[in-house]
């Protein structure tokens, strides 16, 4: 009975962990059109936002691995607090350079508190011998459609970004103080223990689910940082409804989430993959084929739905594979596909800023092409 106990108590703790993560990723980027009027960015210059803290996490990604089989993910997840507590001063920076580097070293904590939560939810998978790592990462969506949400409210009553954030810092704060102690504990590898430093990077199939993962990473953080922006500047929405495109993005994200877990019992994980591919090229191009806000929504839900199951899968697959713990395959994994970062919201900023932003989605339309033969080859070699 203390075993099962203990199951619920993780679920449940690592269900809220999720919810978190998405609450406080949603809540910054509502507030883009508004960090860009405070440092008067161009679209180009706001890009490098997120691609600091791409920047970071690519620094930090190659050590994660062996953090992680060295502590566990339990240990590893206390960087939380970190995180939880810095993403506020990104609106009270002395200046765009300062702001950069500030970038740099938040995606840091912001990675290695992604390894270890979904190092704790492969764990936990593996414990109920069931998927369940979708509902997870359905949770991770709720969050960023209630922030989204809750970013709309804040707008409308003109509070300023330092306290909007800084509230949900502290709400973050006060449940992640709470739920750590459910988490359940990981046994770290015993050829790690005591080991030096070293850097872990995929091989084989490992090699190309990063790369699967590395595409998927790029189209899932394009829309999400861009699509308050692309309601601003495309379809004309005024700052405080802009984030409505994230929250129905976010939405639908979740909602397919929420059912991934029964599909994936139903059909096998690589052609669960392939629709994916499809729905996401299907909704990319919807979006992209008008101004009017129905093109756009109707878009958002169709690409939030393909993209939905794609991340748990990818994270169900890099953790089950043989010679290496939940955590440090994930990490693996991450140290590839954390450069999509790097190569999405930036690359969309700098062709916005020359071309505008309903172009700059033909480059997430390329991308999803590429996942697609990707995943292609990945259901040849799993026959």
């Amino acid at each position: 009975m203390s075993v099962v106990m203990a199951k619920h108590y993780a679920r449940s703790a690592l269900l809220m962990q999720y919810f978190l993560m998405g609450f406080i990723f949603s809540s910054i980027l509502s507030r883009y059109p508004a960090v860009r009027e405070i440092y008067g960015m161009s679209m180009a210059e706001l890009s490098f936002v997120p691609f600091c803290m791409s920047v970071g996490s690519l620094c930090i990604m190659p050590v994660c691995g062996h953090l992680l089989g060295k502590y566990g993910c339990k240990k590893l997840s206390a960087v939380g607090y970190i995180y939880m507590s810095m993403f506020p001063f990104i609106g009270v920076m002395p200046n765009m350079v300062v702001l950069y580097l500030f970038c740099v070293f938040y995606g840091m904590f912001v990675s290695l508190t992604d390894v270890s939560v979904n190092g704790n939810s492969i764990i936990l998978e593996n414990a109920y011998k069931r998927p369940i790592i979708s509902m997870f990462h359905a949770l991770f969506y709720v969050g960023m459609c209630v922030g989204a949400m809750l970013g709309v409210a804040f707008i409308s009553f003109r509070i300023s970004v330092v306290c909007h954030l800084a509230v949900i810092s502290l709400f973050s704060l006060t449940s992640f103080y709470y739920i750590r102690s459910f988490f359940l504990k990981e046994t770290p590898l015993r050829t790690n223990k005591g080991s030096g430093f070293k850097v872990m990077l995929p091989k084989g199939a490992l090699l190309l689910i990063a790369f699967i993962a590395l595409t998927g990473r790029i189209i899932e953080g394009s829309i999400s940082n861009w699509s308050t922006v692309y309601m601003k500047t495309v379809v004309d929405f005024s700052e405080n409804l802009a984030p409505m495109g994230l929250a129905i993005y976010s939405a639908f994200m979740a909602f397919g989430r929420f059912w991934g877990d029964a599909v994936r019992r139903r059909f096998r994980e690589s052609a669960i993959l392939l629709g994916c591919c499809m729905f996401a090229m299907a909704g990319i191009l919807v979006m992209i084929s008008g101004t009017e806000f129905y093109f756009a929504f109707i878009g958002l839900f169709v690409s939030g739905l393909g993209m939905s199951c794609l991340v748990p899968i990818i994270y169900s697959l890099a953790g089950r594979q043989q010679g290496v713990t939940p955590g440090m395959g994930i990490a693996m994994v991450n140290t590839i596909s954390g450069t999509g970062f790097l190569f999405g919201p930036f690359v969309i900023g700098l062709i916005a800023d020359a071309y505008g932003m309903r172009v700059s989605f033909l480059y997430v339309l390329t991308l999803v092409c590429v996942m697609t033969l990707l995943v292609v080859v990945f259901r040849t070699r799993e026959r």
